[in-house]
């Protein structure tokens, strides 16, 4: 079980395991309503699995620091120059492409995040919710800002990622 008093999750999740240990953390995490990562720690926890090796830095504000940047110098656009590359005007184009333009294109945020989220559970066997896929989505837009900062749509689009995430982890409360 987890360090000290186990809580009542951690015990939800250890009888669910006891009683069939085949069954996927996804299955038991949506039962119990925990992050199947947790189902994982319990499992680790009363030594059901290996410990996970630790292949990265372990928080993603010390990964970012040790994320690689190229050493081809990105071309420089003077996109960022121009009166409408304001924080007003940055968030209103995030607006316009988030509610109109990507939303058109392909559909409700939550939908689109709830399949990405399937396709990359079943690829990486292990669960992704819908604010996730905005998370990492957006965690793909800082990546691009490190090589190229002055293109300014990785700006938008990150900002965007993360409003619709808000939305969606916001509206399951």
């Amino acid at each position: 079980m987890a360090r000290g008093r186990p809580n009542k999750k951690a015990v939800a999740v250890s009888k669910l395991l006891e009683k069939d240990p085949t069954m996927s953390a996804v299955k038991i995490a949506e039962k119990v309503g925990c992050h199947p990562y947790y189902v994982g720690k319990v499992k680790r926890d009363m030594g059901l699995t290996k410990p996970r090796k630790k292949k990265y830095v372990s928080t993603p504000a010390a990964t970012l620091g040790s994320v690689r940047k190229s050493s081809r110098k990105p071309k420089v656009k003077k996109e960022f120059t121009t009166p409408d590359y304001t924080r007003g005007g940055l968030l209103d184009r995030a607006k316009e492409i988030v509610t109109n333009d990507r939303q058109n294109t392909h559909g409700q945020p939550e939908d689109s995040f709830r399949r990405i989220a399937d396709l990359w559970s079943g690829y990486l066997t292990v669960g992704i919710h819908e604010q996730d896929v905005a998370v990492m989505m957006a965690l793909v837009k800082v990546a691009r800002i490190m090589e190229n900062p002055q293109h300014a749509d990785n700006w938008i689009d990150g900002a965007g990622y993360f409003a619709c995430g808000g939305e969606v982890a916001l509206r399951k409360n």
